[in-house]
């Protein structure tokens, strides 16, 4: 009998999307990590370049026109994997067998993907952009004041792209479809969303101890300890991603069934 996980039936309580999103994640793991590994090697492609060159990230790397281009090549190309990761977890949480098709659907909605991600991006920037241009300590007050919009709006628009991907919405529908879902849901929305990021911290730091142990046991610690500690991060990075996109989807699913349930 097929597992249905996803969407879901009634609105549910905090502690229930948690173990939902946990069911979606195991069920859901071996088929979305491909996608989810290539999405977050997308989007190191800029710090890769930076790497060749024998160079650390930089805020000079802005003048760069090849860092830049990879950089928003990446980018691009990150959440477009990301969006097919959530598409191929939304149909395996359903209970539906996962084809490749999945890809192909994202690929035919990247321009609808690549305008989201601006518009909702622009829109959070206009919030963090203007301090930035201030002297201190004008700086970090103008930061402090502008950091609680944009974290709001951030969050307020962070079910965008699965409209798209998942209720088929078009772009400025997109917006204004996540900005309906979390109206009056704002702070259930963060505090899943700030869960799934502690557990995912809790990943990162297993990985750094594993990672820890197994260098001083080597012949060539520094070249050891490199391999390794780029290795584990990656690997917890897609299996990060993996997990947020499970809480993105339940989240969603919930809302949506919230929605639902309002009275007209």
């Amino acid at each position: 009998m097929s597992i249905t996980l996803y969407p879901p039936t009634q609105p549910r309580t905090l502690a229930e999307l948690l173990e939902t999103s946990l069911k979606i994640f195991r069920v859901s793991l071996l088929k979305c990590l491909p996608y989810a590994t290539l999405a977050i090697l997308a989007g190191q492609l800029a710090t890769f370049y930076d790497f060749s060159r024998g160079r650390m990230p930089s805020p000079k790397d802005m003048n760069d026109p090849i860092w830049v281009a990879l950089y928003t090549v990446g980018t691009v190309l990150a959440v477009i994997l990301w969006m097919a990761t959530l598409l191929r977890q939304s149909t395996v949480a359903a209970g539906r067998t996962a084809s490749r098709t999945d890809l192909l659907d994202v690929l035919k909605n990247a321009p609808a993907i690549a305008a989201i991600s601006l518009l909702s991006g622009t829109a959070v920037a206009v919030l963090i952009l203007p301090p930035l241009t201030l002297a201190e300590p004008y700086r970090s007050v103008g930061l402090a004041v502008m950091l609680v919009p944009a974290v709001y709006i951030f969050v307020a628009l962070s079910l965008s792209l699965p409209a798209r991907m998942l209720a088929h919405k078009g772009v400025i529908q997109s917006l204004m479809y996540s900005l309906e879902l979390i109206r009056g849901n704002w702070w259930r929305t963060t505090a899943m969303y700030a869960v799934g990021l502690s557990i995912i911290m809790v990943f990162y730091l297993l990985a750094a101890v594993m990672a820890a142990m197994v260098v001083p046991h080597s012949g060539n610690p520094m070249a050891i300890e490199r391999a390794v500690s780029t290795t584990a991060v990656l690997a917890v990075a897609a299996i990060g991603l993996t997990f947020y996109t499970a809480i993105t989807l339940t989240v969603f699913g919930d809302l949506e069934a919230r929605r639902a349930a309002r009275p007209r």
